[in-house]
């Protein structure tokens, strides 16, 4: 509650000049003392949310069978596309390999790296529903550089008339490119997970809906407001909500409570 002093000033290109303003109290003049009990305020909020699974679950038709003839006939296909796309992988780093070890070991350049495998993992999982489980999918990766060393020759020349030479100077500087340190030994081997059909199903099924509610409150000297919304799946699906507010100010106060529902047949 510090007053606030402004003084007579005139307003640019309008030409139009205010009056002083001395001692002007917001705390006073604008009536905030009336409802708050002091300049420093602090308030509560909170907000909850929760969401609570259902263990019931809906049957839907579907022809699984069919899904499941397709993807085994075309298991044969996509391991032979996967192991062709593999092997050009293999050759094109080992090719990127032998050129960069040559330049290495020409200018006597020890490449430096971690030692320890750079492994990507892909964990296990399932589908449910489909009844399909996909084991881990583990493959060691390359190991990159990013310089190499390149021969760069000066040209040598001489200046006529005053005998003044220079020779030719060759200069070993590293060029940015993307070597390759390391070529895993089991890249070649690598495969594609395994797919097992744990169960064949002629149904895909889905999990029914649960319970959600979400809570919200905020206190303060001021005001206080409550709302609360929940959608439950009960034998009806019932949708219900409620809100409050208490004020010191009248007009802000009010009440509001509804409920509304979906009758299953």
């Amino acid at each position: 509650n510090i007053p606030l002093t402004i003084p007579e000033m005139t307003l640019p290109y309008i030409k139009v000049t205010t009056p002083q303003l001395k001692d002007f109290s917001l705390w006073e003049r604008t009536g905030l003392k009336n409802f708050l009990k002091t300049t420093k305020q602090t308030f509560d909020l909170n907000v909850n949310t929760q969401y609570k699974k259902n263990r019931d679950s809906h049957s839907i038709l579907f022809p699984l069978g069919a899904v499941y003839g397709t993807l085994s006939q075309n298991m044969n296909t996509l391991n032979q596309y996967f192991e062709k796309g593999r092997d050009k992988v293999v050759d094109f780093l080992t090719k990127s390999y032998n050129e960069a070890k040559i330049r290495f070991d020409e200018h006597k350049v020890e490449t430096s790296f971690n030692k320890l495998p750079r492994t990507l993992t892909i964990p296990g999982f399932y589908l449910p529903g489909l009844n399909i489980k996909v084991s881990t999918f583990t493959a060691e990766m390359p190991v990159f550089g990013y310089v190499v060393p390149k021969e760069i020759s000066t040209p040598g020349f001489i200046i006529p008339g005053i005998g003044f030479s220079l020779p030719s100077y060759t200069l070993i500087l590293p060029s940015l490119e993307f070597p390759v340190l390391h070529v895993p030994r089991n890249l070649q081997k690598l495969t594609l997970p395994e797919i097992r059909i744990l169960k064949t199903s002629s149904n895909i099924l889905f999990p029914a809906m649960g319970n959600f509610t979400y809570d919200f409150s905020f206190k303060s000297s001021f005001i206080t407001l409550n709302t609360n919304v929940g959608l439950y799946n009960q034998s009806d699906i019932v949708a219900h909500f409620k809100s409050s507010s208490v004020s010191v100010i009248d007009s802000l106060q009010y009440k509001l409570d509804g409920t509304t529902s979906l009758t299953r047949k």
